[in-house]
């Protein structure tokens, strides 16, 4: 069973079901979204790496911001 999109390789394909849940984690909250991608420091001050700081080559921020402007809001197998 294939649950790809025509032409589209495993690795896209995760990277597009990433790109939409951080789609969804915006619209539930905004601010958890920012937090996961940018990093933050929890009460006691000890701080932790968002996904831009672990994966600097990474476009998924550049994906997110394209595919919301498109009018992706994270549905299953939605992409444009």
């Amino acid at each position: 069973m294939n649950v790809f999109e025509e032409g589209e390789g495993e690795d896209e394909h995760r990277h597009r079901c990433l790109v939409r849940h951080v789609i969804a984690m915006r619209i539930k909250n905004r601010d958890s979204a920012h937090r996961w991608l940018h990093g933050y420091s929890n009460e006691f001050g000890k701080y932790y790496k968002g996904w831009n700081e672990l994966h600097p080559k990474s476009r998924l921020e550049e994906d997110v911001r394209d595919q919301w402007a498109k009018g992706n809001r994270g549905n299953q197998g939605e992409w444009k």
